[in-house]
């Protein structure tokens, strides 16, 4: 049986078609595969700037609505005794809120909620003391990233003292005082100054623990903003 011309045309279009059709799927796949390269460099490059590009850390370059909000966060999820839970809310406080780099923040964070587990989880005053390590590590981080003058390991004292106090019902009223005076060190000024803020703090944290949660937000933007106006102090 012959072919004509026309038949033999057709047969040939067939044929080259066949014939280049995994030529054509590899030269396809090779762009797509050079366009998937190109992606992960693109977000490798966005990935390192977001991690090592400079930043101003500050402790009072914060915003105070943000800041009540995130300290919500942390003291709900605080009791569940799960190392995890507070940790994301932390991270945005020092990175959202006082700008850390994102590696020293996420230090901070992971050692803060390590802190809030191991003390939350210890059957007594005694364990509850283990806490202090992590507490010095998170504190030695802040310090570090913001150049600030406090002491890593008195700050982090008074942070578990203040933990403590908020658990032990009968020395409570000591709390207020123990909070001026850690707002005072960290910030650099005077505990009387710090007295509005920390008179907030411990009456945010008394309805909190009674579980009114708005109330609670409402007197810890109040605290935020009078640690916000603070002038800045002496150098």
């Amino acid at each position: 049986m012959r072919l004509n011309i026309c038949e033999m045309k057709i047969v040939k279009r067939e044929l080259e078609s066949v014939s280049f059709f995994p030529l054509a799927m590899a030269i396809f796949m090779i762009k797509r595969m050079f366009s998937f390269r190109r992606l992960l460099l693109l977000l490798l490059i966005a990935f390192l700037a977001y991690c090592f590009w400079p930043r101003r850390p500050s402790m009072t370059d914060f915003d105070p609505q943000r800041m009540s909000q995130l300290q919500i966060k942390v003291w709900k999820e605080t009791p569940d005794k799960k190392l995890q839970g507070p940790i994301l809310p932390l991270y945005e406080i020092y990175q959202g809120q006082y700008h850390l780099p994102p590696v020293a923040a996420l230090k901070m964070a992971f050692e803060m909620s390590r802190a809030l587990h191991i003390f939350r989880s210890s059957p007594d005053a005694a364990d509850q003391e283990k806490a202090l390590v992590p507490l010095q590590t998170a504190f030695l981080a802040l310090q570090s990233g913001t150049k600030a003058s406090f002491d890593p390991t008195t700050a982090a004292r008074m942070e578990l003292t203040i933990w403590l106090l908020r658990t032990d019902y009968a020395k409570r009223a000591q709390l207020v005082t123990a909070w001026s005076e850690s707002i005072a060190l960290l910030c650099g000024h005077t505990a009387d100054e710090c007295l509005p803020a920390a008179k907030k703090f411990s009456v945010a944290s008394k309805l909190a623990d009674e579980g009114k949660w708005d109330e609670a937000q409402s007197n810890l933007l109040d605290a935020w903003k009078s640690i916000k106006s603070l002038k800045p102090a002496a150098k």
